[in-house]
């Protein structure tokens, strides 16, 4: 998971302290006693969802793209952040929990209906400045939801399962870039280009073997290139100096030099099935990107066209608070929506210095020695080289 799991836990201890402790200001000593259980469920320790017990499942599946056990765990950690932060300057209330759901049903749908708002039962203007505030929060979030295997025993464990499907040895994470579409400012038309050719704003996302997403940074126009955007980013320096031992994230061709990011064997290199078997393995592991981007725009269709934007930054909060939720669905396992498409792969933006001749290259030896070691031997046992 890239949600460890004793992350889950301090969430739920601190949604059952901050319920305990109101519980115990407005009532008598003498009834400490009938204070919840810790093996109580949490929501039963909280004020009653009012709300959203008199929604039935199908409208919590087709109005908000979520299921009633995520609804409890997201409710419940937004009113007691909030609410824990109520002196805090500039503090507005905390609000209802119909106004929690109208966020959640604007990230689900890119707007809020008429008939969303009346079904909750709140003002239209309330809730617009509700989806405001709760995208701030759960994008202020994301580094608690949102977090890289640091320790070895979890990077290993996170290796194991990508070689389980792969037969590729010490990757950790499968390197994307999401694009979502925007109307750029006026005169920076050219900066928002992608290499499929519409305006975008692109967030460079790591994620494991389930989907689950690792690493969030660098929000900027789509046509930045990706190489660019890996060297300078957060992640990209933390593999640069071995914080992350010896270990690659998959990549794309348009990364080839990049530190640690393993990309495929270049078509005029390929010189044995060895070679041939490794790209079609890498292939099997960046291709899954379709699915998790398919995943965060089929659930979240806000991200399928944002609008006009101002910069990046304004597009990332709303960016990193769907991508706060994607990781809370996969932990509750909600199931994908019924309209759900995989993302189209965007082709690899230009190369930068393929051309540049050095005279060791760390990374591209090791990769062609880990080639030859887990890819050259055919079913049989026995070498196989292409006829060239």
């Amino acid at each position: 998971m890239s949600l460890a799991g004793a992350l889950w836990f301090a969430v739920q201890d601190d949604l059952f302290t901050h319920a305990v402790c109101n519980n115990t200001t407005s009532s008598s000593i003498s009834n400490a006693k009938q204070q919840p259980s810790i093996s109580e469920p949490i929501s039963a320790a909280l004020e009653t969802h009012t709300v959203l017990d008199r929604l039935d499942d199908r409208f919590l599946s087709q109005c908000l793209n979520l299921n009633r056990q995520s609804l409890r765990f997201i409710v419940d950690f937004i009113q007691a952040r909030l609410k824990k932060d109520v002196f805090a300057p500039g503090h507005s209330p905390t609000p209802a929990e119909a106004n929690i759901l109208a966020a959640l049903a604007y990230f689900a749908h890119g707007s809020l209906p008429r008939k969303i708002t009346e079904r909750l039962g709140i003002d239209q203007s309330a809730a617009g400045e509700s989806v405001n505030r709760i995208t701030k929060l759960l994008s202020d979030l994301s580094p608690d939801f949102i977090t890289f295997p640091n320790s070895y025993n979890d990077r290993m464990g996170a290796a194991q399962a990508f070689k389980n499907v792969s037969g590729i040895p010490h990757v950790v994470g499968v390197l994307g870039y999401l694009h979502v579409k925007v109307s750029p400012p006026p005169g920076e038309e050219h900066m928002y280009i992608n290499t499929a050719g519409y305006h975008s704003v692109m967030m460079q996302v790591v994620f494991d073997v389930d989907g689950n997403l690792l690493s969030l940074e660098q929000c900027c126009p789509g046509g930045t290139p990706e190489q660019t955007v890996w060297e300078n980013s957060d992640i990209g320096r933390q593999f640069s100096i071995f914080q992350h031992g010896h270990t690659w994230v998959v990549g794309t061709r348009s990364l080839l030099g990049c530190g640690h990011v393993l990309t495929p064997v270049e078509a005029f290199r390929i010189k044995s099935n060895a070679a041939l078997r490794f790209n079609k393995a890498h292939a099997q592991l960046h291709g899954r990107a379709q699915q998790v981007f398919g995943s965060l725009k089929s659930r979240f269709q806000c991200l399928r066209d944002i609008g006009p934007v101002q910069s990046p930054e304004s597009v990332a909060c709303t960016i990193k608070a769907c991508c706060v939720l994607h990781n809370i669905c996969k932990k509750f396992s909600v199931p994908l929506p019924l309209d759900f498409n995989v993302e189209p792969l965007h082709p690899p933006s230009e190369v930068l210095n393929i051309l540049a001749e050095q005279p060791f290259d760390y990374m591209e030896d090791t990769k062609e020695e880990m080639i030859e070691m887990f890819f050259n031997i055919s079913e049989d046992g026995n070498e196989c080289d292409v006829q060239m």
